[in-house]
């Protein structure tokens, strides 16, 4: 007996410790899978539940808050069933967190004031500084600055009073951060010196690069660019490693965006922005952030802009939209995807009540049922998304992602069906091929070869109908299908291309180089037979090779 109870006051000692590890997540995450293992063995739910929760905050945390949400969702039903208010904090603020992670804001704050309420009854005072500072910013994103102000200065005291300088510290950051956005750079530059204060008792942790980076910011609106740049350079001291590694990618985008906006920008010096924002660039590429990226790729446009590079500039305006559009697209998957997983939870939770009321023999049944039709549905949407996926892949060609030889020629049968069962619509098709494009790979790479035709591909984006389908057939041969235009327009058209590859800067590619490209164009009204469409337009392709190339003939 006394056995048990001094394991049963150890395992308490250790759960409690965990808790208190935010800022050693490692070390975290390794006590709670510890007192898991302990809190099962000696069959301890409340235990295993406040285990069980640290473990999915870090799954979440390190990418996976989909997978996390369905178990802390359950956990929030474990929680209040066994009527413990820690268990029940712990719960419904890893629920909130995951919610967050999923853009799901108003789901998330509901979570996070039964968290709240929870942590208050419990007599934790550091888990409500913790969860006032999710709420603070679930807040700010939902345009409340004031309140998620008021907020995170209640979370600072808290995390005072609990001997956290680096928690109260990163509160006062965020604090300085809404301080400067509604426009009081001095405040916010009295609250960052706090901030770094605080940071110094604490041993000077990485969290301190945000108090670091925003100090740079209020500088530079305070139009001290020289002392932006200085803490900038020790933000990024301090993002080091001994062995000169990076230690944190993501403190690293934001130190070097902020660089660029507040004194590289301003002061004009744009061969160092634009080396840096290709830097940022790559970096948001490695951490996969698309709002990063997309922010990168707007700046460095606006440096191209100002240095004389209109060309450059626009294709990087096409790269952040569509960065900025994936990440768009990003948040409304992750939330559909979080509200679907609440959604199935709560209906098996609701099915669980019901069946739990049959024999156990029946529960076992049904319940492995569930699992199966569970099981079987995800299968299902795998399936029908590879069939799509395969599907789109066998009709794009994979270097240019315009459509390949099998889409054009699904495309040209249906418009000859088209002209055999109704006559004869106007319809145009066009080869090209690149002139010489054994010695641009020879000369230049294959590489270069490869930058060649994918540059054409949005060449063709840009000065063709949406009614028009390019294709690559292989190699430097494409084919233009174009229903709909005279046989006169679809040439004019052609020629327009022709000057939009000769006008294209080719020399960003590689020094020296120039492209141009010859072009036949058949019209196709009134021809039931693929086959001779492409054979009367690669006649006239010969015709303009014939003629001395970079030309069109029909």
């Amino acid at each position: 007996m006394e056995t048990a109870l001094t394991a049963a006051a150890e395992l308490t000692a250790l759960v409690d410790e965990a808790a208190r590890l935010v800022r050693d997540p490692q070390r975290r995450v390794a006590l709670a899978r510890e007192g898991l293992d302990r809190a099962v063995a000696l069959g301890d739910d409340v235990a295993r539940v406040r285990c069980t929760a640290m473990v999915t905050e870090f799954t979440a945390r390190h990418g996976h808050p989909v997978d996390a949400l369905s178990t802390a969702l359950k956990l929030v039903t474990e929680a209040d069933a066994l009527g413990h208010g820690q268990a029940a904090a712990q719960a419904h603020h890893t629920t909130a967190m995951c919610l967050h992670m999923l853009d799901c804001v108003p789901e998330s704050m509901e979570h996070a004031h039964e968290a709240l309420t929870s942590y208050r009854k419990a007599g934790d005072p550091y888990g409500e500084g913790r969860v006032l500072s999710l709420v603070a910013t679930l807040w700010a994103d939902m345009g409340e600055p004031q309140h998620a102000r008021e907020l995170l200065e209640q979370a600072h005291e808290l995390f005072l009073a609990c001997d956290d300088a680096s928690g109260a510290a990163t509160m006062l950051a965020m604090v300085a951060d809404g301080q400067r956005e509604i426009g009081d750079p001095v405040a916010a530059a009295e609250t960052c010196e706090r901030a770094l204060e605080l940071f110094e008792r604490a041993g000077m942790p990485l969290d301190a690069l945000r108090a670091m980076t925003a100090y740079a910011q209020v500088l530079a609106d305070l139009n001290r660019p020289d002392d932006a740049e200085g803490w900038l350079g020790r933000a990024g001291a301090h993002n080091r490693l001994p062995g000169g590694a990076v230690a944190n990618q993501g403190y690293e985008v934001d130190r070097l965006l902020v660089l660029v906006r507040t004194v590289l920008i301003p002061a004009m010096r744009w061969e160092a922005a634009r080396d840096t924002l290709e830097r940022v660039i790559a970096l948001a590429g490695d951490l996969h952030s698309l709002r990063g990226g997309a922010l990168a790729e707007s700046l460095l446009a606006e440096v191209l802009h100002a240095t004389g590079d209109d060309a450059g500039a626009y294709e990087h305006l096409l790269r952040c939209r569509e960065l900025a559009d994936a990440a768009a697209r990003g948040a409304h998957d992750r939330r559909i995807r979080a509200l679907r997983v609440r959604f199935e939870v709560e209906q098996a939770q609701r099915e669980a009540a019901r069946y739990r009321r049959q024999t156990e023999e029946q529960a076992a049944v049904i319940a492995e049922l569930e699992r199966a039709r569970a099981t079987l549905a995800a299968q299902m949407v795998d399936l029908r998304r590879l069939n799509e996926e395969v599907l789109h892949l066998s009709r794009t060609d994979p270097l240019t992602g315009i459509a390949n030889r099998r889409r054009m020629t699904e495309y040209l049968t249906d418009l000859a069906n088209l002209n055999r069962r109704y006559g004869a619509p106007p319809l145009a098709v066009a080869v090209f091929d690149v002139d010489k494009f054994k010695v641009v790979n020879d000369r230049y790479g294959h590489e270069t070869g490869d930058r060649v035709l994918l540059a054409l591909s949005r060449l063709l984006a840009e000065h063709l109908r949406v009614t028009d389908l390019p294709a690559r057939l292989g190699g430097d041969e494409f084919v233009i299908i174009m229903p709909g235009i005279s046989h006169e327009d679809a040439v004019r058209a052609c020629h327009r291309l022709l000057d939009a590859v000769r006008d294209h800067p080719w020399e960003q590619l590689a020094a020296g180089l120039a492209v141009r490209i010859s072009i036949g164009v058949a019209d196709g009204s009134g021809l039931v037979d693929p086959d001779e469409m492409l054979r009367h337009a690669d006649a006239a392709l010969y015709r303009a090779k014939e003629a001395g190339r970079d030309a069109v003939a029909y």
